[in-house]
């Protein structure tokens, strides 16, 4: 595509933003319902029907709000456009909307304001993004070279979803350690465990006034939120994120704190000697299989949560070994997780060669 001509463009300099109509909520809808859908921010699904239309041509449109929040949208036919969500209308006539709905979904994605609500706002972060756009070399927006770019993007797109489908199949597989000559005692997970929340005020800024070397962990799997000047536990606990990537199970060891983002699984005294390995193994593919919210893709742009409420309420049966006395069998725990990990090892080394062609840019 080098012989593409481009102009960058702000983004309000091609779009008119227009909020949709809040009095659209499911009473008003029922009480006034037809063929024409009303699209709000709350579902991605169907909301609601009115006996009259709005809009009766196609318009690009994205959530304000929620665990939707900055999905983008085109809407086209006779429709209505509720709470939650606004319109963007196009100023020229030469914008293709599926050109845009697909170039400006990561960048509105990273517009998003994380919170117990995440949000974007159209005035003090979308507007603002600045765009390349196709042009013909007289200046004018070239609309058939949009469409072209448009459909190859929806190709790829598509292949990539087929790689993520299978990569995605061989994270939820559960390994299976043959089971001959192993006894197991299964313990409920409510019996043995309290999930212990982090402090919500330590927030980045709450860590710089604090500052020091004892790390804080939040939602992020990978790395520290912070570092400040004091420690809330000390030893290896296994930890689980409630927001962002929810349910990914992190062993943490030494000093450290964890934010309201975090949760720490203190094991009762009649379990402490327990594997967290072994612990973590089996119950994060459980975690992972029950979020809620948005999903991303390869992990990105993902909100969901997972809290020690809903644990609770799975009634999770941990599986684990035991000796002829009936004894935990802590060398066996040690055995099948040290099995588990080399098995996970190659799932992750196939993991990110996938990724890595997944992201690889062609335009």
């Amino acid at each position: 595509m080098s012989d593409v001509i481009y102009k960058e463009e702000k983004l309000s300099n091609l779009f008119e933003c227009k909020s949709g109509n809040s009095k659209y909520t499911k009473g008003y809808c029922n009480a006034h319902s037809g063929e024409y859908e009303v699209y709000t921010g709350s579902t991605l699904q169907k909301f609601a029907s009115l006996n009259t239309y709005d809009y009766d041509e196609p318009n690009l449109s994205f959530t304000t709000d929620g665990e939707y929040a900055g999905t983008l949208k085109v809407l086209r036919g006779k429709y209505n456009v509720g709470g939650h969500r606004k319109i963007l209308v196009r100023k020229d006539e030469y914008l293709d909307l599926d050109y845009f709905s697909i170039i400006l979904q990561s960048k509105f994605y990273e517009k998003v304001k994380k919170g117990d609500v995440p949000s974007v706002n159209w005035n003090q972060s979308l507007s603002n993004i600045i765009i390349k756009v196709p042009v013909t070399e007289n200046g004018q927006y070239d609309m058939e070279r949009q469409k072209e770019i448009a459909l190859k993007y929806k190709e790829i797109e598509k292949q990539k979803l087929i790689l993520l489908k299978k990569i995605e199949y061989l994270n939820t597989v559960k390994v299976k350690i043959e089971k001959e000559k192993v006894k197991y005692s299964f313990e409920k997970l409510n019996n043995m465990v309290i999930h212990k929340n982090g402090k919500s005020e330590y927030t980045k800024e709450y860590c710089k006034k604090n500052s020091g070397n004892i790390p804080v962990y939040s939602g992020n799997n990978n790395s520290p939120l912070a570092y400040m000047n004091k420690a809330d536990y000390s030893g290896e606990y296994l930890t689980y994120s409630k927001n962002g990537c929810a349910g990914y199970i992190k062993i943490l060891n030494g000093y450290f704190s964890i934010n309201g983002d975090r949760s720490v699984i203190i094991l009762n005294k009649k379990y402490s000697s327990l594997n967290l390995l072994y612990l973590k193994y089996y119950l994060e593919p459980i975690f992972r299989a029950n979020i809620k919210g948005r999903i991303g893709v390869n992990g990105k742009n993902e909100y969901t949560k997972l809290n020690s409420t809903m644990i609770k309420k799975l009634n999770i049966e941990v599986p684990i070994p035991i000796k002829e006395n009936g004894i935990y069998d802590i060398e066996k725990q040690k055995e099948i997780a040290q099995k588990i990990a080399v098995i996970e090892s190659i799932k992750q080394d196939l993991y990110e060669k996938v990724i890595s062609l997944i992201n690889i840019r062609v335009f």
